[in-house]
C-alpha cells in the first residue's frame, strides 16, 4: 500500500495560456503559442463540480506519483472486495 498522506484524486492537466498583453511575443495571434505549459491538478468534488489547482512545476512529479500511487490504491481496493465477494458466496452457500 502506497503511504496514505502522498495520495491525490484527479487528473494532471497540461495547459497554455494567453495573457493578451499588446506586443506579447508569446501570445501574438497566428505565432505564439501561450505562455506555459502550465500544470493543473482537476479534482471532481461530485454534484457535477470539480476543482482546479494550478500546480508549480517543480511539483508536478511528485503530484504525478500521488495520482498514480491513488491510481495503485483503488485498483488494489477493487482485487480486496472481489475476494471478500467471493469468500461471501462461499459462506453463504455454506449455510
Amino acid at each position: 500500500m502506497p503511504d496514505f498522506a502522498a495520495i491525490l484524486p484527479g487528473s494532471l492537466l497540461s495547459r497554455m495560456v494567453r495573457c493578451n498583453k499588446p506586443g506579447c511575443q508569446y501570445c501574438e495571434k497566428g505565432k505564439g503559442k501561450g505562455h506555459g505549459p502550465i500544470w493543473i491538478l482537476s479534482v471532481s468534488l461530485g454534484n457535477r463540480r470539480v476543482r482546479q489547482l494550478p500546480i508549480p512545476r517543480e511539483l508536478r512529479k511528485e503530484v504525478g506519483q500521488s495520482l498514480r500511487a491513488f491510481a495503485q490504491t483503488q485498483k488494489l481496493l477493487k482485487q480486496i472486495a472481489a475476494a471478500n465477494l467471493e469468500l461471501l458466496k462461499e459462506r453463504k452457500q455454506r449455510q
